[in-house]
């Protein structure tokens, strides 16, 4: 395991909820010392039960959190999650839409139609510059990958057959 990779995920995962080291600590119920010292690699090899409390409060699975959305063999197209399409960069994702399933596709539309509603939401009832802007730069990003799932599911073979998403 990269000793680094899950304060690394963690940090993402959190700031993109825009959350801080206390409410992720609130939320998972650790100390928000553990979570900072997971963060900053102090705590390199934290106990399964700790990530597992992080990963259910952060909304993803407890081995994503470990090994990160493009790591090992579930980074292929299978990997596809709402995560992964905002993290990964445009080339794998890009790559990762090119051998989805059909009903990957749709799902991960739906998750990043969701998304973008939630990022939306957040952007109207955040105040301040800073914030509203990087709400607006994730808003774009989110619509920026909803249009390729889109356009991936509009060429795919089993659009063509009539397949359901």
């Amino acid at each position: 395991m990269d000793e680094g990779r899950l304060g690394r995920n963690v940090v993402l995962i959190r700031e993109r909820r825009m959350w801080t080291q206390v409410r992720l600590a609130e939320e998972a119920g650790v100390s928000p010392t553990t979570v900072s010292g997971i963060e900053r690699g102090r705590i390199a090899r934290p106990h399964f039960g700790t990530v597992r409390k992080l990963a259910r409060a952060l909304g993803v699975e407890a081995e994503e959190l470990v090994a990160g959305p493009t790591a090992g063999p579930a980074a292929g197209p299978a990997a596809l999650s709402l995560e992964w399409a905002m993290s990964s960069g445009e080339e794998e994702f890009e790559r990762g839409l090119e051998g989805a399933t059909m009903a990957r596709l749709g799902s991960l539309s739906r998750d990043l139609g969701e998304e973008q509603d939630r990022l939306r939401k957040l952007y109207g009832e955040v105040g301040g510059d800073g914030p509203r802007r990087v709400l607006k730069g994730l808003i774009r990003h989110a619509a920026a990958n909803s249009g390729s799932v889109d356009a991936a599911i509009s060429v795919h073979p089993d659009a063509e057959a009539g397949g359901k998403v």
